[in-house]
């Protein structure tokens, strides 16, 4: 992935982000954006669905003095802000089908009007959109323009999960005790079983959830030596585990009343023998583990995800292909290299 970024920042070719929630999808963007040519010029970014549709064409195009009630004066839009520059359009996915033949003409034509003008302004942007939602499915069901997503799909960057880059889990969070440390002044630093014990875990909020975990730990460590036992997995205060573990909400309760319903410690799991990409054959199946020694939800397996998402997508593999963002070719080899037998109905 970080070879392709270097490559594509060279070009001035649209870039789709995809990827989970937390992945660092902006940090990328930013990147491609300081390794291309338009370095020098401005990088400017839109959250689609944070704005409703009036509001969200007023920040792209900009608008003229008395176009709506409260535009008291003209106003540039992002797209002019970010001329010569370039443009990060989080969450694509998340615009209306309405605002969506807007923007693909001025992707087409490189040219705009403001809200209530009458000029045609030219731009020359860079385009970099993000989302970490199914646009495949969106466009099958029509919620999704087909040919905006020809459009923006150009060069696909599909950002992996932290859980599927365990090296980078030691890595990101001394980064990010350094920066605690530096914002306040402190000195502290990890025991290597602590590096050990957050590099197994899952992490459903990727590397922004990681980030949250070292600022929450460091803040509340009482020595200068971050041990296992500082973490909230550790004293049983964790509740990301209820995300991978997806709680059933039926009951009505949330999440700390199920905390307080295990009594304060979550179901612990015993880790695998072996991270992922490991043979099938070493690794051992999920079972309840000590209660007094609770840790974070265990990384499922390379076999465990593909067998999963041929669970979601009923044992078809072009549509378990798609979930896991391979071609079905790779996830056929992938089904015989770990031995699983295809079901059929």
């Amino acid at each position: 992935m970080l070879e392709t970024v270097s490559v594509v920042a060279g070009t001035n070719s649209t870039v789709l982000l995809r990827g989970e929630s937390g992945t660092g999808k902006e940090f990328f963007a930013r990147a491609i954006h300081k390794l291309s040519r338009r370095r020098k010029k401005s990088f400017v970014k839109l959250n689609c669905a944070a704005l409703s549709e009036s509001v969200l064409e007023s920040e792209l195009f900009g608008h003229e003095k008395g176009a709506f009630t409260g535009a008291i004066s003209q106003r540039a839009g992002r797209f002019e802000l970010a001329n010569e520059g370039t443009l990060l359009l989080d969450e694509i996915g998340e615009i209306s089908p309405a605002f969506q033949a807007k923007l693909l003409r001025v992707l087409q034509e490189g040219e705009l009007e403001r809200v209530g003008g009458t000029k045609t302004l030219q731009v020359d942007v860079r385009l970099i959109c993000a989302t970490n939602k199914d646009l495949e499915t969106a466009v099958i069901k029509g919620e999704f323009r087909a040919d905006l997503y020809y459009r923006i799909n150009v060069v696909p960057i599909i950002l992996p999960p932290l859980r599927e880059r365990p090296g980078d889990i030691p890595r990101l969070a001394n980064a990010f005790l350094d920066r605690f440390n530096k914002e306040n002044d402190r000195a502290l630093a990890f025991a290597p079983s602590a590096l050990d014990l957050i590099s197994q875990c899952y992490f459903p909020g990727n590397v922004r959830e990681l980030e949250n975990c070292v600022q929450r730990t460091a803040t509340l460590a009482r020595s200068r030596t971050i041990t296992p036992s500082d973490f909230a997995c550790k004293k049983s205060q964790c509740l990301s585990w209820l995300l991978w573990k997806g709680v059933d909400r039926s009951n009505g309760g949330n999440a700390i009343d199920d905390l307080a319903r295990v009594n304060a410690v979550p179901v612990g799991l015993q880790l695998p023998a072996s991270r992922i990409g490991a043979s099938a054959g070493k690794v051992s199946p999920l079972t309840a583990g000590d209660p007094n020694d609770p840790a974070c939800p265990p990384r499922l397996t390379e076999r465990d995800r593909l067998i999963d998402a041929m669970d979601k997508a009923g044992w078809v593999q072009a549509r378990a292909a798609r979930i896991l963002g391979l071609t079905p070719r790779q996830v056929g080899y992938a089904l015989r290299r770990h031995g699983i037998e295809v079901k059929k109905f």
